[in-house]
């Protein structure tokens, strides 16, 4: 079938017919999208997902930390991964070798909106030890959260 036939594909891109082109329209009228720290149509509170990149031996005090001003749950996973750092080179039997990977720890922490700038500075003295390469924080908005169990959804299920 060629490509600009019209029967079942469509004559654009060669896609199926039922794929059809859509317009988007946003609308920026009042009361339509997200205002301050609350979503004006549904009334629910942002939440933030906080990823720390820390040093390995840094976990306990970060987790205690955390766990100090009430946040419930984090993720923890072993990672490996350089920045200005760069790695470094070590002696092993004799012979140098370059290691560009160093062994970091990753948390990531589901917050309601209002908890992050107490889990930015626990975090944050938790892991200095005023070295390099003690780590890096990023947050980013989370749209949504649901528990599996119990199918509660937002804030309520983290």
């Amino acid at each position: 079938m060629d490509r600009f036939d019209q029967g079942s594909r469509s004559a654009e891109v060669g896609r199926p017919a039922h794929y059809k082109s859509q317009t988007l329209r946003l609308d920026l009228s009042p009361g339509s999208f997200f205002l301050g720290r609350v979503h004006q149509n549904t009334g629910e509170s942002y939440m933030k997902l906080v990823t720390a990149i820390i040093k390995p031996f840094k976990l306990d005090d970060v987790r205690e930390s955390l766990s100090e001003i009430g946040v419930q749950g984090i993720t923890v996973t072993e990672v490996k991964g350089f920045g200005r750092q760069k790695g470094h080179t070590e002696l092993y039997r004799g012979a140098e070798y370059v290691v560009d990977f160093l062994p970091k720890v990753k948390i990531d922490v589901a917050i309601a909106d209002d908890q992050l700038d107490r889990v930015i500075e626990a975090i944050t003295k938790a892991a200095n030890t005023g070295k390099i390469g003690d780590g890096k924080i990023f947050v980013v908005n989370l749209e949504q959260a649901i528990r599996i169990r119990t199918g509660e959804t937002g804030t309520d299920a983290i």
